[in-house]
């Protein structure tokens, strides 16, 4: 199929060429585990709709896509700046035919997709899609070395970055060409990975990059070169995998890993990310879920989340970054590493090619890791660090707050058996307007949805959330290059 694009601010005009008959628009983008509805920002089409993201068209056809999203993982069109991730923005026929796109405008224009003359192409339908298009007036390349540059409408500080890249290719090796494209905004954060390449966006006051950059630069390796043999793509519909906490969770791991171990991010902000994670686990959603559970539930409940998440579910990408940490502990004593594991799987990999390897190197309980309740995790750091429950046995209440709305309430906690809940607003401390105290017994004044309630809390003890972690001596050298490395968590509880 072929199309060229007109951009104007909001909006991309599209004349498309293809064969008469259906076309089919992605429904979600590979990466992100939501369904999107990306048809949603058709405005017009010159076909008739047989579903909510199949048309009948000619072989000719115009449409007209919004372009107005908050981050890079759709289009954006403005009269100075131009973003498109490809599946938010064309439909497909045949998955195998070559795929062209020609972009209206006069600005330059960053992609990895092949030039052919006018056009920018790929010979199927998923390098298209895997392809971003960024362009501006005010676009500009930021060289890191031979391999790697960064492109953007705004400056970044390259340092970091290229230390924590360095680390993995020194593992991993070295691509031919990879590209960031990156750019800054207030309205969103986050990044999406491609196969060469990847798109990020962060708020203008951020400046911890360099984990978030190391992240979608190793899914160029995991996830992308290689993938749960179970997370196909199929663009209509969600596909499962019980593996999200190796693709996505140890990815952050060596993420992690590759910041700490170079130098390009600060001891005490990599012992204070482990610490943090390693505190979602004192919570009761890791009593009752594994990470293969939050793996497969994804769509429902990570890309969901709400005032419960903490109670009823755990993060892949928190307890893979904890079990990337375990197993990587393990094999270092037999003088290999967690990037041994991609080097002895296939691209298309199991559970079981993953397990199997472990065993051969005499580590036989990823299984448990993986498919009890995650909190088990939480016995197996400590081969590998000192764990200290700093807020442990304190008198609590079991609330989380946000100014005077409370925002999570702990199952079991006093206040959970006292009655508070979520959104709940404090108006007054024992009849006086002040911040919540812990003590023995405090009387709370409420406003739940405009009705007016008084709640009496008996403080409990808190049974541990605050965690102070170190790693030291041997394992510390080993891992991390390092006589030691330290973190406290921020999370706690009132």
């Amino acid at each position: 199929m072929l199309f060229t694009v007109k951009p104007r601010p909001r909006y991309l005009e599209i004349e498309a060429h293809g064969r008469e008959g259906i076309v089919i628009f992605p429904t979600y983008l590979p990466g992100s585990y939501v369904v999107r509805e990306l048809e949603r920002n058709i405005v017009e089409i010159d076909g008739v709709r047989i579903s909510k993201n199949r048309f009948y068209v000619k072989e000719n056809f115009r449409y007209l896509v919004y372009a107005s999203s908050k981050d890079q993982r759709e289009a954006i069109s403005s009269t100075d700046y131009l973003f498109i991730n490809p599946p938010a923005v064309f439909p497909f026929q045949d998955w195998n035919e070559r795929y062209c796109v020609k972009l209206d405008l006069r600005w330059p224009v960053s992609t990895t997709l092949r030039r052919e003359g006018e056009y920018l192409c790929a010979d199927d339908y998923e390098t298209f899609v895997d392809s971003p298009i960024q362009a501006s007036p005010n676009l500009k390349t930021l060289v890191i070395d031979d391999h790697h540059e960064i492109t953007t409408v705004d400056d970044l500080d390259l340092t970091g970055v290229a230390m924590a890249i360095k680390e993995i290719d020194k593992e991993m090796g070295t691509p031919d060409r990879y590209t960031f494209f990156f750019r800054r905004s207030d309205r969103n954060y986050g990044g999406i990975e491609h196969y060469n390449s990847s798109a990020i966006v962060v708020n203008w006051e951020r400046s911890d990059l360099v984990m978030l950059m190391a992240h979608e630069y190793f899914h160029s390796w995991n996830v992308k070169r290689y993938r749960p043999k179970d997370l196909e793509l199929d663009l209509e519909k969600e596909t499962h995998s019980d593996l999200l906490w190796f693709a996505e969770g140890v990815t952050d791991y060596v993420a992690w890993l590759a910041s700490t171990r170079s130098g390009a991010v600060k001891s005490e902000d990599t012992g204070k990310y482990m610490a943090n994670a390693i505190s979602k686990f004192t919570f009761p959603g890791a009593k009752r879920m594994s990470l293969a559970e939050s793996s497969r539930t994804t769509w429902i409940k990570y890309y969901r989340q709400d005032e419960n998440f903490l109670n009823s579910s755990v993060s892949y990408y928190d307890g893979g970054l904890l079990l990337g940490l375990i197993l990587d502990a393990r094999l270092r004593r037999s003088g290999e590493n967690i990037f041994s594991i991609f080097k002895n799987i296939p691209f298309r990999y199991t559970f079981s090619d993953i397990d199997n390897y472990l065993k051969s190197r005499g580590i036989d309980d990823l299984e448990e890791m993986a498919y009890s309740p995650s909190s088990i995790l939480l016995e197996k750091l400590k081969e590998v660090a000192e764990l200290q429950f700093l807020d442990g046995g304190n008198p609590y209440l079991g609330i989380m707050m946000d100014g005077n709305k409370v925002t999570y309430v702990e199952d079991g906690s006093p206040a959970d058996m006292a009655g508070l809940m979520p959104q709940d607003i404090i108006l007054a401390t024992d009849n006086v307007v002040r911040p919540v105290e812990v003590k023995a017994q405090v009387e709370l004044l409420v406003n739940r949805e405009g009705r007016v309630k008084r709640v009496l809390v008996t403080a409990g003890r808190n049974p541990g959330h605050r965690v102070k972690f170190t790693i030291k001596g041997d394992i510390a050298k080993q891992l991390l290059g390092m006589d030691s490395l330290d973190g406290t968590s921020s999370i706690s509880l009132i």
